[in-house]
């Protein structure tokens, strides 16, 4: 109940109450508010409604802690046993047009995990930003990386890593007899863990509108790096309009299957691919801006159709197809303006690789430009 999440918002700080108990940030005297990791952080999740108001003048919300919205339940059952099906079961955050998140160092990052919302409405007049206390105090770079660890978004949607039964989107598609779609998401290690999946491509992960992404990523573990936003079976009932990731160590936005689709986004400064579409991801695209930096960013797009794709499976490669647990994307209007760095972090700056099952749907208006 968003509304009682608002109208139990005392002064600037954002507030909650929790087994009897409130819990509210700190005004810390220069129009900024501190939130502990007692407020919320690792093993200490939110569960219950949160309003994140526009601050005054520049201030900026605080987090000393990770902030994770929703219990990260490791299988679908478990889920379900606890009322969570579908996106708006669980506690949402909610932040206002205008506001800014900052966290203190890339151990730091936000999980919006599956059942839970977040509502980021943002108008072009007053964006959402998420970023670092190092950008606020105006110590980092503009192509600066790695000051704090990113978004992860996770949902109920559908990964070709699991099994299924039926064809995509028709009547009698659901999980194999026996099958719990629960993937680790990125960033999963320890009390950071959390899970994506299921059969539900049109679930409801929340909205980020006019929001703005800023200097992040970490390597968690080998191969395992936070992107701007990782979106983990995100389902199409998510709306993601004039979205901007700015300078990030790993990808821009990265699709682990799921449906969901974005419309106005601009990847700039990206040190490994700006658009990554994993495990079967079908969403669209459209009007699309990729600026490279001049010694870092590696493809425009890198899109895999099959994930672990063995061309001696033809017979699975072909069911996968059929059935629609390939990536299908469809792209329209499209620029990219690539760097022609030799020796960037991940890579050399180059264009599109589509990689094996893929099916674009549609790319229409696709322009890729070399800079230098």
């Amino acid at each position: 109940n968003i509304g009682s999440a608002i109208a139990g918002t005392s002064g600037a700080c954002a507030t909650y109450t929790k087994d009897g108990q409130s819990f509210s940030g700190t005004e810390d005297g220069n129009g900024n508010c501190i939130y502990a990791s007692t407020f919320v952080g690792p093993k200490n999740n939110l569960t219950t409604d949160l309003f994140v108001r526009a601050l005054p003048n520049g201030g900026a919300h605080i987090f000393e802690a990770s902030l994770f919205v929703g219990e990260a339940y490791d299988t679908i059952a478990a889920a379900n046993a606890a009322g969570i099906s579908a996106g708006g079961d669980g506690p949402t955050l909610q932040i206002e047009a205008g506001a800014t998140l900052a966290f203190q160092t890339n151990k730091d990052f936000i999980i919006i995990n599956r059942g839970s919302r977040i509502l980021a409405d943002g108008r072009a007049d007053a964006p959402i930003t998420f970023t670092s206390v190092s950008d606020l105090n105006g110590t980092v770079g503009a192509e600066d990386v790695q000051q704090w660890g990113g978004i992860v978004i996770n949902g109920f949607g559908v990964t070709n890593k699991c099994d299924y039964v039926g064809t995509r989107g028709e009547a009698g598609f659901e999980l194999a007899p026996g099958e719990d779609c629960s993937l680790p998401a990125e960033g999963a290690a320890g009390d950071d863990e959390s899970f994506y999946g299921g059969d539900n491509d049109a679930d409801d992960s929340g909205i980020l509108r006019y929001v703005v992404v800023k200097h992040t990523g970490a390597e968690v573990a080998n191969g395992d790096e936070l992107n701007g936003i990782s979106f983990g079976g995100v389902g199409s009932r998510t709306v993601v309009e004039n979205l901007q990731t700015y300078s990030t160590f790993d990808d821009g936005i990265e699709m682990f299957g799921g449906s969901d689709s974005f419309t106005n986004f601009v990847a700039l400064y990206v040190r490994d691919d700006s658009i990554d579409i994993d495990e079967g991801w079908n969403g669209t695209i459209t009007n699309a801006l990729v600026i490279q930096g001049e010694a870092e960013g590696n493809h425009c797009i890198e899109a895999d159709g099959i994930g672990s794709y063995n061309a001696s499976e033809a017979a699975k490669n072909a069911d996968f197809i059929a059935r629609g647990l390939h990536s299908a994307p469809t792209i329209n209007n499209l620029t990219c303006i690539i760097s022609p760095n030799l020796g960037g972090t991940h890579g050399e700056g180059a264009g599109w690789r589509l990689r094996e099952g893929i099916e674009p749907v549609s790319y229409t208006h696709l322009r890729a430009h070399e800079t230098g």
